[in-house]
């Protein structure tokens, strides 16, 4: 059978999935709670979903596709499988931040099995399997957000899964084509960018597969697509009119990311052209350069660069190194050409993570030949120790580089719970006024999770704009902090008063301050 495994892979399976589920659970235990917008929202969310109150959120955290004043229909811009899996959980432990984390746990625990068995079927070789799997479980940039409640593991899991069921099944088994599908379709509900790989799996079997066989294949693959996207299509069809976001898809039209958060401006091809070829080229400029930097520092954690040109090259002609080389670079045209701000802003970063097991495994696959070729002009090495020895060092820089970010971003000054530290405290005073109060405030699934009622976002805009917000939504507060947005500059400053708006209480213990408002 195509997708039989040795007896011993089960083995190494076993042993690696209870070694990362223990590094998950250390590494997840400092994490008390989201620490940013994008985990704060798929808690919140997930939070109503066990709740029974279904997709719905009691925020507003952009005005892309003209949202209606909360509590309003959910996931309009963001997918739906994190806050899905989240509430699965607390529906059966309880709500709780530790209850949300169980998923993200187990299967950032089983990520790095999917690039054992990626390294397996590029080598067949048990030790570059493990290397790929220990660099997974030690994987520099993406070590803290493994468990964070976000779609990191779930993306991740589920498009390397379809990369590698869709190389394995190709021309051969319509159960695997099957399952494929449904991992791009999983993928797809933890990313709008998971498409690309549906995309990507098409390209391959139109240029590799038999005649015969290329519509089968193909066949198989979108039915267990569409058997798992299709219901989500067909909610977003009776809520919006649409099968796919509108919102998300005006974020190819951004000048600038700060657009993303603007009030009533047309973002399309016209107003996007207006600005100018200088400043378009600009833009993609700024994003090529960022994303570099990410695809070396965030994908390859630096040292692996020169392992992966070599392993590339030594597994050119597989199937699967096509597969994941086509989807990179579709991965990252998108994000840098197309959806260049949002892409270089954390999409790349995101979506990069289904690569990793591919990445790492053929790194993998190119150290074993630089130590093969090495060793053929120094006669005097032992091959296997400096196998060894080589691959012993790799895992050691990824575990020192893994444990830097972890101690940078969680750890030091305790970083991660201190996020948005006075959020509570607005929470609970803005509750004591009144319960049913509108907040305008920089982070509104942040203000929802700390104990927060209904909530929108602090426009991009100057304070003319802000009021007709602020009309428009029935807010009863403005909160601005000192991430306030640029054209709001002079108001947090108070070096520019208004008579609509009220200064009536200060928050902040140190540093800069927050300034609430009450709207007359």
């Amino acid at each position: 059978m195509v997708l039989s495994l040795k007896k011993g892979v089960f083995q190494d399976l076993a042993t690696l999935f209870l070694l990362a589920l223990l590094v998950r659970l250390l590494t997840a235990w400092p994490q008390q709670q989201p620490n940013y917008m994008d985990a704060a929202y798929y808690y919140v969310n997930g939070v109503n979903l066990a709740e029974g109150r279904g997709f719905v959120e009691d925020l507003a955290w952009n005005y892309l596709g003209e949202p209606s004043r909360p509590p309003q229909p959910s996931h309009l811009y963001w997918m739906p499988l994190t806050s899905i899996l989240a509430a699965l959980s607390m529906a059966v432990v309880g709500t709780s931040y530790r209850a949300a984390q169980i998923p993200f746990i187990i299967l950032s625990a089983v990520l790095p099995l999917i690039s054992y068995l990626t390294a397996e079927t590029l080598a067949r070789c048990r030790w570059q399997s493990w290397l790929a799997a220990l660099l997974t479980i030690f994987s520099g940039f993406y070590f803290p957000y493994w468990t964070a409640i976000d779609n990191f593991t779930p993306f991740a899991v589920t498009g390397a899964l379809a990369l590698w069921l869709g190389s394995r099944g190709m021309g051969q088994s319509a159960w695997a084509l099957i399952a494929s599908g449904v991992c791009v379709g999983l993928a797809h509900l933890a990313r709008a960018d998971g498409l690309l790989l549906l995309v990507a799996i098409i390209f391959i079997y139109l240029t590799r597969s038999l005649n015969k066989q290329r519509g089968r294949d193909i066949f198989y693959l979108c039915l267990g697509y569409f058997i798992t996207i299709t219901p989500w299509l067909i909610r977003n069809e009776l809520v919006t009119g649409s099968p796919l976001s509108v919102a998300g898809s005006q974020t190819i039209w951004l000048t600038h990311y700060d657009d993303l958060f603007s009030y009533g401006r047309e973002l399309s091809a016209r107003t996007f052209l207006a600005q100018g070829w200088t400043a378009i080229l600009q833009g993609r400029w700024w994003a090529l350069t960022i994303n570099l930097q990410r695809l070396l520092a965030e994908w390859l954690m630096i040292f692996l660069l020169p392992l992966l040109l070599v392993g590339l090259w030594q597994g050119r002609r597989q199937p699967l190194v096509q597969l994941g080389c086509l989807y990179a670079m579709l991965l990252f045209g998108v994000m840098t050409f197309i959806f260049a701000f949002p892409g270089a802003r954390g999409g790349l970063f995101h979506s990069g993570a289904a690569l990793l097991p591919f990445i790492y495994s053929v790194a993998m696959l190119g150290l074993n030949e630089s130590v093969e070729w090495a060793a053929a002009r120094r006669r005097q090495w032992n091959i296997p120790l400096a196998k060894i020895t080589f691959g012993a060092g790799v895992i050691v820089l990824a575990m020192a580089l893994s444990g830097y970010v972890y101690y940078r971003s969680v750890l030091k000054n305790n970083a991660w719970n201190n996020a948005d530290r006075d959020y509570p405290t607005i929470a609970a005073w803005v509750n004591a006024q009144n319960p049913n109060a509108m907040v305008m405030i920089g982070n509104p699934p942040a203000y929802r999770y700390h104990g927060g009622g209904l909530s929108v976002v602090v426009p991009n805009e100057n304070l003319t704009t802000t009021l007709r917000v602020i009309q428009r939504y029935q807010v009863d507060y403005l909160i601005l902090d000192s991430n306030r947005p640029t054209p709001l500059a002079e108001v947090y400053s108070q070096t520019v008063t208004c008579s609509a708006l009220s200064l009536v209480q200060t928050f902040g213990q140190t540093g800069q301050k927050i300034y609430l408002f009450a709207v007359k």
